[in-house]
């Protein structure tokens, strides 16, 4: 057969450069994961967020470049983690959730990413409670209802993404943050 042996070696080359672009792809998720992990923490602790932040988005963009592996579990994976971290920096320092468009990622991660970040939230929440800083902490809130809200209006088969799941976790951080929220209240009065 003429020209057989010719298109299974390109294809056999085509396969091979996946494959590698998608172990490139696995590696540079693992350190958006980490980065994302580094930036969460930083809030946390108080500290300047920027410079992890500035790294994992400049990871993140080597990891996007490629289409060919933007589709595969850690690539997804990582968006997500990016999404959340980058949202929750947002959220802390700006008062404000950027769009999945502004932030140049796929709307499934991002709304993923987004649901997660109710839990980081009240973090912030409680955080704030044990300062003492009951506005900041009525503030922090007042953005998790916001956002919990609107998550709670998606309707989003599970096939596409794991939405249900998400909601259903977020709205059980609602309710202990809530809880949490009404016992500061009530001993603030006392």
């Amino acid at each position: 057969m003429q020209g057989f042996s010719d298109s299974i070696r390109s294809a056999t080359d085509e396969l091979n450069r996946i494959e590698g672009e998608r172990e490139a792809a696995i590696a540079c998720s693992r350190s958006v994961i980490r980065l994302s992990k580094r930036t969460i923490h930083a809030i946390h602790i108080g500290e300047d967020c920027s410079e992890p932040l500035s790294e994992m988005d400049g990871a993140l963009r080597a990891l996007i470049g490629d289409r060919d592996v933007v589709h595969i579990g850690p690539v997804q994976d990582a968006l997500m983690e990016y999404a959340e971290a980058a949202i929750l920096a947002s959220m802390v320092t700006e008062g404000r959730v950027p769009s999945y468009s502004e932030m140049g990622i796929p709307a499934i991660p991002w709304i993923l990413g987004l649901a997660d970040s109710v839990g980081e939230l009240r973090r912030v929440v409680t955080s704030r409670l044990m300062d003492g800083d009951t506005e900041g902490a009525r503030r922090f809130f007042g953005i998790m209802e916001e956002v919990c809200g609107e998550i709670m209006l998606l309707d989003v088969p599970d096939a596409i993404a794991p939405v249900r799941r998400k909601q259903d976790i977020a709205r059980g951080i609602m309710d202990r943050t809530r809880s949490d929220m009404t016992t500061a209240s009530i001993m603030g009065r006392l």
